[in-house]
């Protein structure tokens, strides 16, 4: 399978490309989205960010509280890095298992991190 990585900082485009891309019927794997919907839905993820950043870290109805973990973020300039060990994986995994899911011979990834996230091999 072709793997074809789309970064760059914003308003570069990435979403733009990422859309003809999809339209043609190429796969597109949003990191950024799917990062989110990871951070609500992988019960690993949720216990880590849970206990780096406390209780308050996830509403009551389970939704993650982007205030609280925005001001835990910022905090401390270490804390951001520690987020990202812990998001970073999680979405490779994940894209690695949304790739085995595709049936077409090429997938695209956009990441506005791309090599900092590691995702480069992915």
């Amino acid at each position: 399978m072709k793997r074809i990585g789309i970064t760059g900082g914003i308003g570069t485009g990435k979403s733009y490309v990422c859309r003809q891309m999809a339209e043609k019927g190429i796969p597109v794997y949003d990191c950024d989205r799917e990062a989110k919907r990871l951070e609500e839905e992988d019960p690993d993820l949720r216990r880590a960010i849970t206990r780096l950043v406390g209780p308050e870290a996830y509403d009551a109805d389970g939704h993650l509280s982007r205030s609280a973990v925005a001001a835990w973020l910022f905090s401390d300039e270490r804390h951001l890095r520690t987020m990202n060990a812990l998001v970073h994986p999680a979405v490779k995994r994940d894209f690695e298992a949304w790739c085995k899911r595709q049936k077409a011979g090429t997938v695209v990834m956009e990441s506005a991190l791309l090599d900092e996230a590691g995702m480069r091999d992915a």
